[in-house]
């Protein structure tokens, strides 16, 4: 395997390298990766360029839009949310893609990435030509004591929505705290009440959404309370307890349900 000064590619790579002219690598194997990917393709034919994707989790080309619907139970089944996996681009479209591989390291100067094999260990250098840097965001967790304790996963990628089925399985939670009001609060909310937790949803603004004008964050708020959520506006989260199963209360004094799962801080929670 390729250290900090070597150059080593596995055999197949390099034959590979060998029959196209240009070598494309992709970093990140869902929508925007395997949409350039795709895209490349379809520009250029596998002879004359070879492209190469790199993603660190099981999937590949998966709906993060529908992972609160697996946590509810409306999809049944993980690969129900999977658009196209692997053997699929790499018998349609010609393109290879490496599961549970991460991109650790980018030389630029000899036009390289140092992969990590995440499964099997160890790593190794892949040249490229052309590089696509795909590999999304990382959701923000608030600076709060005890938000990296058990217990509290984030749910971002498809793996994170089967880490939490499992917790919810194995733990078998009462009740749920939801930190954030924006669509992922939202949809996780409304996805663990389906599943018969208590739920309660704690937001820092006057009201859920913030992105939506006044009135219509209010028929949100009403929606939330209709299916069972209840709604702490204008409260901040000071921490959580891990020895104890119950959060901190909240800045207005509020004390929310003990706590099970809690969701990331994504886009539009606050």
């Amino acid at each position: 395997m390729g250290s900090g000064g070597g150059f080593v590619s596995d055999t197949r790579t390099v034959e590979r390298s060998m029959m196209a002219s240009t070598r494309l690598v992709v970093i990140g194997g869902d929508a925007a990766g395997m949409s350039a990917a795709s895209q490349a393709r379809r520009r250029r034919k596998s002879d004359e360029l070879e492209i190469v994707a790199f993603e660190r989790g099981r999937h590949t080309s998966y709906s993060a839009c529908g992972i609160p619907y697996l946590v509810g139970g409306v999809v049944s089944d993980p690969e129900e949310l999977v658009a196209r996996d692997p053997e699929t681009f790499r018998s349609r479209y010609a393109i290879n893609v490496h599961l549970r591989h991460e991109v650790v390291g980018i030389d630029a100067d000899r036009r390289a990435v140092r992969v990590a094999d995440l499964d099997a260990g160890g790593e190794r250098w892949e040249p490229f030509d052309e590089l696509v840097i795909a590999t999304g965001s990382v959701p923000v967790r608030p600076d709060l004591p005890g938000a990296d304790a058990a217990g509290i996963p984030g749910v971002q990628t498809l793996d994170d929505g089967m880490e939490l089925l499992r917790i919810l399985d194995a733990e078998q939670p009462r009740s749920a705290v939801v930190v954030g009001g924006g669509y992922i609060g939202l949809e996780m909310a409304e996805a663990l009440v389906m599943r018969g937790l208590e739920v309660s949803l704690v937001d820092a603004g006057p009201q859920p959404m913030a992105t939506l004008d006044p009135d219509m964050g209010a028929l949100v708020a009403d929606a939330l309370a209709g299916v069972g959520v209840t709604v702490h506006t204008g409260s901040v989260s000071s921490g959580t307890r891990a020895e104890a199963p119950r959060p901190l209360p909240t800045s207005s004094g509020a004390s929310p349900a003990p706590f099970g799962p809690t969701p990331s801080k994504g886009e539009g929670d606050a």
